[in-house]
C-alpha cells in the first residue's frame, strides 16, 4: 500500500540514460528497461521527497494526473526499482 505521505527511494544506482529509457541493473542482477515517462519519474525520485510532493513536481512538470502518477509508482515499486519501505544501510 501506498500512502501519500511515504517516502520513495531508489533501490539501485546502477543505470544508465539511452533515448530517454533508463536501463537499471537491479542488485539482483536483473534488468529493467523503463520507458521514457517512467524514467522522467523514476529520475525525480530522490529518497527525501515523499509520494505527494513527487505526484505534484510530476503534475507541475509534465501534466500527468495524481492518479497515472501514483499507478506509475506502484508499477515502479513492483518492478523493484523504487521502495516505499524505510531503508537502513550499514549497523
Amino acid at each position: 500500500m501506498i500512502n501519500k505521505s511515504d517516502i520513495l527511494h531508489r533501490t539501485t544506482y546502477v543505470w544508465k540514460e539511452d533515448e530517454g529509457y533508463a536501463i537499471i541493473i537491479k542488485n539482483d542482477g536483473n534488468k529493467v528497461i523503463l520507458n521514457q515517462d517512467a524514467t522522467k519519474l523514476w529520475k525525480i525520485i530522490n529518497d527525501e521527497d515523499s509520494v505527494e510532493i513527487i505526484c505534484d513536481l510530476i503534475k507541475e512538470k509534465y501534466n500527468i494526473s495524481e492518479d497515472k502518477t501514483l499507478i506509475a509508482i506502484k508499477a515502479l515499486i513492483e518492478a523493484g526499482v523504487v521502495s516505499n519501505l524505510d531503508m537502513f544501510w550499514g549497523d
